[in-house]
């Protein structure tokens, strides 16, 4: 398996290679490896959350599919994406009887 990783926040680019455990490799692994490679951190705060997404053929690529059932081709381009979404800070109201 041999396809271009474009990392869209800094413009960087990256082979992916991997012919080991293919058709155990799911999408969070992949995630994984970019993170590590690009040294990219998410952030959990109450307020905001960062995620890396991958974007195959203009399709999210969803973190629990299988790599292999997607069919990248040889040489295509696999692009990642920083999700930033918005979280509300939750309250609770605890009332004592």
């Amino acid at each position: 398996m041999h396809f271009l990783v474009y990392f869209a926040p800094t413009g960087e680019r990256t082979i992916y290679h991997n012919e080991e455990n293919v058709e155990k490799l799911k999408v969070q692994d992949l995630i994984d490896w970019i993170s590590e490679r690009f040294h990219f951190e998410t952030s959990n705060g109450e307020i905001d959350n960062r995620r890396l997404s991958l974007l195959y053929e203009n399709t999210e690529i969803q973190p629990t599919w299988f790599v292999q059932d997607i069919n990248i081709r040889f040489g295509a381009t696999v692009r990642c994406v920083v999700i930033e979404v918005l979280l509300e800070k939750t309250k609770t109201k605890l009332a004592c009887k």
